[in-house]
């Protein structure tokens, strides 16, 4: 925790959490394990995790996009190679 964050009451903050100097983080808040803080959490009871830390929401569906990035990567190669093989109409 560097600088002079504050934070409020009732938070919990996981382990090796890195928070940025000159913050607010409103009562309630819990941040994940791992997470980065680079701004303050100004809603009560919030939950976030990431890095940079995000609504724990806003995470998982990233997280879940995340672990599909081969699927995609693959899906995309075969349409532009579908695309590439197309006729040209000149």
């Amino acid at each position: 925790i560097a600088g002079s964050t504050k934070i409020g009451k009732n938070c919990m903050i996981g382990g090796q959490v890195g928070i940025i100097g000159h913050l607010n983080i409103a009562d309630g808040t819990k941040i994940a394990a791992q997470s980065g803080l680079s701004s303050s959490i100004t809603q009560e009871n919030s939950i976030v995790q990431g890095s940079p830390a995000m609504e724990i929401r806003k995470y998982k569906m990233s997280y879940i996009g995340f672990r599909r990035l081969p699927e995609i990567q693959q899906r995309i190669e075969t349409l532009e190679k579908r695309i590439n093989d197309l006729p040209t109409q000149e």
